[in-house]
């Protein structure tokens, strides 16, 4: 019987698993792909800031770093906020997860390839690997398996459709600004949006993330045709994204969901790279305390407090712009624009943390134009 098993063996599970190790704790992974990292299913842009508060060492994974993004509205009014030092890195996906990878093997973690989890019954897990039917009984069950979580399905199935949306990404030759992401608030990307994140002067991932309804590929197709982009199409990608409310409880028993699996994204971008790894730690501060101390499992959710505050704030700025029509995003951009949204958020904007300036927002005379907009939105 293993004392941990942690499903999902991308950096979240990975990172749990090391931290749980590093504590003398006994744990395994079971990951349902045959290599770690692949198929890749992420756009690969994450904070400076939040590489440098977790201390993430990614040189093995840098492909480019990111000075500031261009947002379009529907009709194409731009905002654009650059900043003097990157704010943003763009890493190589599969080498990302390499790095978590080896860092376990080093801890002599075991992690069981080619195994996907079919059913729990409390202490048992019920497995295919290889083909073949397995029974595995454990203490603690961690779902680090993404956002298609199996885990959290058993556990929570009454996650709805609404809570994701589908993505779809080619990465491709092209002309491009290495400096600046691009957003597009298009009407082929209801739910989010579409985005230009380059890789350097002459390659980028393009894509889009639409309602569960829609077909992404289609609309991606619609996209690159009306932005005239003539592209060099190198490889595609396609995953879906969690863009939900956090979820208050994420312990059932002996079972802990961590990253995506527990909504561990920002829904205003799907990127839970930053915020699911945090999670991690609280994920793993929790189990050691249980063990060690016979500290509660449900103390994870008290953990998760300061990181649910900030993807709170993601998902209320989201929902805000997604209740919006076409003609009234155009009027808070020409508004936001007018105000001095631009030079404010370059000075003052956080990517991981809105909390860190809606405050100041409120408190700036020049935005206070936008004020019904912000008290509707935060």
């Amino acid at each position: 019987m293993s004392m941990i098993t942690i499903v999902g063996a991308g950096p979240i599970g990975l990172q749990t698993a090391i931290n749980l190790k590093k504590n003398g704790l006994d744990v395994d992974i079971i990951e349902e792909h045959r290599e770690i990292g692949k198929p890749v299913q992420c756009a690969g842009l994450i904070s400076k800031t939040g590489c440098k508060e977790l201390g993430l060492n990614i040189e093995e994974s840098f492909v480019n770093e990111i000075k500031g993004a261009r947002l379009f509205s529907p009709s194409g009014i731009e905002l654009s906020i650059k900043k003097k030092e990157p704010i943003a890195l763009v890493v190589d996906r599969y080498k990302f997860d390499q790095a978590f990878y080896k860092k376990a093997l080093k801890e002599n973690i075991q992690v069981q390839l080619s195994t996907k989890l079919i059913d729990i019954r409390k202490n048992s897990l019920f497995l295919e690997s290889h083909g073949h039917g397995e029974l595995k009984k454990t203490g603690i069950i961690v779902g680090a398996d993404g956002v298609s979580s199996i885990v959290r399905h058993v556990v929570a199935p009454e996650i709805q459709q609404e809570n994701f949306v589908h993505a779809y990404q080619i990465r491709a030759k092209g002309i491009f600004n290495p400096e600046m992401v691009e957003v597009y608030f298009d009407e082929n990307a209801k739910g989010l949006f579409a985005w230009i994140i380059p890789e350097n002067n002459s390659i980028a991932r393009i894509g889009l993330a639409t309602q569960m309804n829609e077909n992404p590929a289609d609309n991606l197709k619609k996209f690159v045709e009306k932005k005239g982009l003539v592209l060099d199409v190198l490889d595609k990608s396609s995953a879906m994204i969690p863009i939900g409310k956090p979820m208050q409880n994420l312990v059932f028993g002996n079972t802990l969901l961590v990253g995506d699996a527990g909504f561990h994204a920002k829904a205003t971008t799907g990127g839970g790279i930053i915020a699911g790894l945090q999670a991690a730690k609280a994920c793993s501060d929790t189990i050691i305390a249980h063990i060690k101390n016979r500290k509660k499992l449900s103390d994870y959710n008290k953990k998760l407090s300061k990181i649910n505050k900030e993807l709170a704030m993601h998902w209320k700025i989201k929902s805000y712009l997604n209740s919006l029509e076409k003609q009234k995003i155009d009027d808070f951009f020409l508004k936001a624009k007018k105000a001095g949204i631009e030079e404010f958020l370059q000075e003052h904007g956080d990517m991981d943390n809105p909390s860190r300036f809606t405050g100041k927002m409120l408190r700036s005379p020049k935005l206070w134009s936008l004020l019904p907009d912000l008290l509707k939105m935060i």
